[in-house]
């Protein structure tokens, strides 16, 4: 760098020491006989600032006083624990490690404790700290924690300072669904307070609409950045270009993440995890979220549909989110009794221990979102119609684990009448994602259409399924059986 650049870049750094939070660059470098390009360079590299534009913003100013919710896992919730990992992005320096912060409710500050936690059940808390950060901070917080760099089951477990907030649950019932209100006192520091809201109190359409504002802040800090930016970058360039309208939280990163159409966790070629917008992903993108090298099973625990398919449950995901909503129609919301109805008739074959907790903790999290969004008006005239067909894929799965009971499973099975059962199957199935959709509310008119629709899928499946049967009695074929 050559004297000229030197002494510029000594003047901008000065100005903008003094400089207050946000400010026009333009107006700023208008003093200066230093060209606007050469404090755009300067601002752009400096940490402190964010610029959109000639918009710039000091990043404490959009952060300082900011409330933010946290959302508890439920297992969290019955440990008394309230895992760091990512809660606190972006809203405290970056410069603080997660153990790090200093947390308050009223004036007593939050202790901190040791805990084992399998790896399985934590990773998802550290998601948006990226994979690469995610394993660093896993291995930084013990000496103990070494042996991720080689690989790890999801049962293994790490060590980890968590927050003890077991006589805060206890003190306000605390469950599924209330929220540690957050406020950020000190962002240099990473100093927060909290106190409790309840999930009664939370807004169905403030979460909407605070996921909607922050869906389109982030694209916007998606499609502007020139470079890969990473995940917490991405979050805190979004608070600043979502100004005023993010400013009132209706949810938590963690339920944005989980909830939102638009955007996307998924990982780029070199296997680093990033935020994309949905439509910009491929249907084969990796949508795993862990660190390179960081393996939990030796089996498919990517997404839910995946490991379905991968466990050979026979369960497909429209199916499961019906027998879900079948049940909050019926206001049988027990999520073992949910479980075992899905999946009596075929267990779900799992490759480890490290598949079936991933596999049991995505399908739990899928019963969590659809029983707290369910609407019960909206689905008053869908439900009967539900009703059936979930009797009919019970009906179903209870044939083909009849048929795999016999002496002779199901090879007697005729392949042609395999094939209609398959196709009513498949034409029920796209019914069924129909009544499904949160957004598909029909008239009476329509439900008589439905109905007709339905009686004729019904009766085919029957059909089949009796055409099926009268296979069971035949003998086994043998191999040197002549036709």
């Amino acid at each position: 760098m050559d004297k000229e650049k030197r002494s510029f870049r000594t003047e901008i750094k000065a100005v903008l020491a003094a400089a207050p939070d946000e400010f026009g660059l333009s107006a700023l470098a208008s003093s200066s006989k230093i060209p606007v390009a050469d404090w755009e360079v300067i601002v752009d590299a400096d940490a402190d600032f964010f610029r959109d534009g000639d918009r710039v913003c000091r990043r404490e100013a959009v952060f300082r006083g900011r409330s933010f919710l946290i959302t508890p896992e439920t297992w969290e919730i019955a440990e008394g624990v309230l895992i760091p990992g990512h809660r606190f992005v972006p809203y405290v320096d970056p410069e603080v490690f997660p153990s790090e912060i200093v947390l308050r409710t009223g004036r007593r500050k939050i202790r901190t404790r040791a805990g084992s936690f399998a790896v399985a059940r934590i990773v998802g808390c550290f998601a948006l700290l990226g994979s690469e950060q995610m394993l660093d901070v896993l291995m930084a917080e013990s000496p103990e924690n070494a042996f991720l760099r080689s690989g790890v089951r999801g049962d293994s477990e790490v060590e980890l300072t968590v927050f003890d907030l077991a006589d805060f649950y206890r003190e306000h019932e605390f469950e599924e669904g209330d929220a540690l209100k957050c406020e950020v006192v000190d962002y240099r520091r990473g100093e927060v307070k909290f106190t409790f809201l309840s999930g009664s109190e939370r807004s169905a359409a403030a979460k909407r609409k605070f996921i909607s504002s922050l869906d389109a802040a982030c694209e916007s800090a998606l499609r502007g950045a020139g470079d890969y930016l990473e995940i917490p970058e991405v979050l805190a360039r979004s608070f600043f270009l979502g100004g005023e309208a993010l400013d009132v939280p209706g949810a938590s990163l963690d339920e944005f993440i989980r909830e939102s159409l638009k955007i996307v966790l998924g990982s780029d070629a070199e296997g680093n995890s990033e935020l994309r917008v949905a439509a910009d992903a491929d249907d084969d993108d990796d949508e795993t979220i862990l660190p390179e090298g960081l393996s939990i099973s030796s089996g498919e625990i990517g997404t839910l549909p995946a490991m379905l398919k991968a466990t050979c449950s026979a369960v497909t995901p429209e199916e499961l989110d019906g027998f879900i909503l079948d049940a909050c129609a019926t206001r049988e919301m027990d999520f073992s009794s949910v479980f075992a109805r899905a999946f009596r008739a075929r267990e779900p074959e799992f490759s480890d221990d490290a598949q079936e907790a991933v596999f049991m903790n995505a399908v739990e999290d899928r019963f969590e979102e659809l029983t707290r969004h369910y609407d019960r008006a909206d689905d008053e005239l869908k439900a009967p119609l539900r009703s059936d067909v979930m009797e009919a894929v019970e009906e179903r799965l209870t044939f083909f684990a009849d048929a795999a009971a016999l002496e002779h499973g199901a090879e007697t099975l005729d392949p042609e009448k395999l094939r209609r059962l398959a196709a009513v199957a498949a034409r029920m199935g796209e019914f069924l994602k129909l009544l499904n959709r949160e957004d598909f509310i029909p008239d009476a008119h329509e439900v008589e259409h439905l109905e007709a629709q339905l009686e004729t899928f019904l009766d085919e499946q029957d059909a089949a399924i009796e055409a099926l049967r009268e296979d069971f009695s035949k003998p086994k074929p043998r191999g040197n059986d002549k036709k």
